[in-house]
């Protein structure tokens, strides 16, 4: 009896430290619907930063804590901070100043010098993220105390992407755990650069009149509308389909993008023919010239001015988007992805990708002279995605793909394999012919052009 007691009790606990864990576990399950925890990078390497020396540096500013301030970034990214948005180490709203440093990883290059981890391990299955925009964000107090976010006031950031897909998550980086938490979704904004230029409806410029334009005249007084073109002419903007003539009754009619449409309209008892031509405002040289571009510039004299910086900021656009992104975008089209600031850290707009598949290869690496490579840091990229393939044993790669596999030697050197070379290899090569980047590796802008440019 005392056995059968004993197992009894034994049941029982058992029996109450698993309802125990299952209502641990609902628990768990309804208080972590927003975060996720995503498992951890796979990678030996995942933070450690390859190129010694290298890395990607930060941007420096300074705010007013109890002040609204916007930043704009090298990259054209505009970091908006409403008043109180620090707290300090008690929880409490900060006072004073703030030092913001930020630092943007715009490209498969940038998460490599960086030795940012992204990859991870879902389900069993290696996989690595595709970035739509990375960026680590920091802030510092006047007592060079690390601030931590207010919840309640939280900074946006506006950054500029080349993509507009909503695969994307946001997820922010446990630096204690090394791994990456799902925080939502961002929103995305494009603007259409000839969208914007149309919006303003500037007309064109008046032009000196041609041997081909004609004015209009009322000889009987019953159309005062026709007066306000007596000093103006009109040119056809194509001579082969302006059909106007004398005529009982003349229109003219305003369209868009300072275009005119001229009609004539014949009158016979019942017969009426209508007949039209698109023109553009036409002046004679001189005076009546002079008059009309005056009252031009002095009308549209904002708008163009207006017209000048959204041309300047599309400018802009181009040039910072070439200076950080690999990708192929849409120059028309400006794509901003906006996302709210959880924590300080690295923050990062991603979506889960499989490893590329095609040819795998052995890490048998040789010099141009078939002596064997030992090489640290092993990446692939391609350049058609935004992702950064680590390996540590077999190489993969897709022939169909422009790629790059990169590699450091013992001695620092970038070791490299284009595309040229790398995808003549196949399942049966015994091994891969890398080839040494003989510079010093301390500027990125070489390195840059060389692996995306060259």
């Amino acid at each position: 009896m005392k056995n059968k007691n004993r197992n009894l009790l034994v049941i029982a606990i058992l029996s109450s430290l698993a309802i125990l864990l299952m209502t641990y576990k609902c628990e768990n399950k309804v208080n972590n619907k927003t975060d996720k925890l995503i498992d951890k990078p796979t990678t030996e390497n995942a933070n450690s930063k390859p190129i010694e020396g290298l890395d990607i540096p930060y941007q420096h500013f300074e705010v007013d804590a109890e002040k609204v301030n916007t930043l704009t970034t090298n990259e054209g990214t505009q970091i908006r901070i409403p008043k109180n948005a620090f707290l300090d180490e008690d929880g409490q709203p900060v006072i004073g100043k703030v030092k913001i440093e930020y630092r943007e990883f715009r490209n498969p290059l940038d998460f490599y010098i960086a030795g940012i981890p992204m990859e991870l391990e879902n389900n069993g299955e290696k996989k690595v993220f595709v970035s739509g925009g990375m960026f680590e964000m920091n802030a510092i107090t006047e007592n060079n105390k690390n601030a931590s976010v207010n919840p309640k006031n939280l900074i946006k950031v506006d950054l500029l992407s080349t993509s507009k897909s909503t695969d994307f998550n946001v997820y922010d980086l446990d630096k204690k755990t090394n791994t990456w938490v799902l925080k939502g979704k961002d929103s995305i904004n494009v603007k259409n650069k000839e969208k914007e230029l149309t919006a303003l409806s500037i007309p064109p410029v008046p032009q000196i009149a041609k041997p081909y334009s004609f004015s209009i005249k009322d000889d009987t007084g019953e159309y005062p509308e026709i007066k306000e073109y007596e000093n103006v002419k009109f040119t056809p903007i194509n001579l082969n389909t302006c059909a106007i003539s004398n005529a009982q009754e003349m229109k003219v009619i305003p369209r868009e993008h300072g275009i005119y449409e001229v009609v004539s309209i014949t009158k016979l008892g019942k017969y009426r023919n209508e007949r039209s031509c698109l023109c553009y405002l036409a002046f004679d040289e001189g005076k009546d010239y002079n008059e009309a571009l005056r009252k031009y510039q002095k009308k549209y004299g904002p708008l163009i001015q207006k017209k000048n910086d959204i041309l300047k900021m599309w400018d802009k656009y181009e040039l910072d988007l070439a200076k950080v992104a690999i990708l192929k975008s849409n120059l028309n089209e400006k794509i901003t992805r906006t996302l709210e600031v959880n924590q300080f850290g690295f923050v990062n707009i991603d979506y889960e990708s499989s490893f590329p598949i095609g040819v795998e290869l052995k890490p048998n690496f040789v010099d141009a002279d078939g002596k064997k490579l030992e090489l640290k840091n092993v990446a692939l990229i391609e350049k058609e995605t935004n992702a950064i393939y680590r390996y540590t044993n077999k190489i993969k790669f897709n022939p169909k793909k422009t790629n790059i596999l990169i590699g450091i030697t013992a001695d620092n050197k970038l070791a490299f394999i284009k595309s040229k070379d790398l995808n003549k290899l196949s399942n049966n090569s015994a091994s891969i012919q890398m080839y040494i980047y003989e510079n010093k590796l301390v500027s990125y802008d070489d390195i840059f052009k060389f692996i995306f440019k060259n």
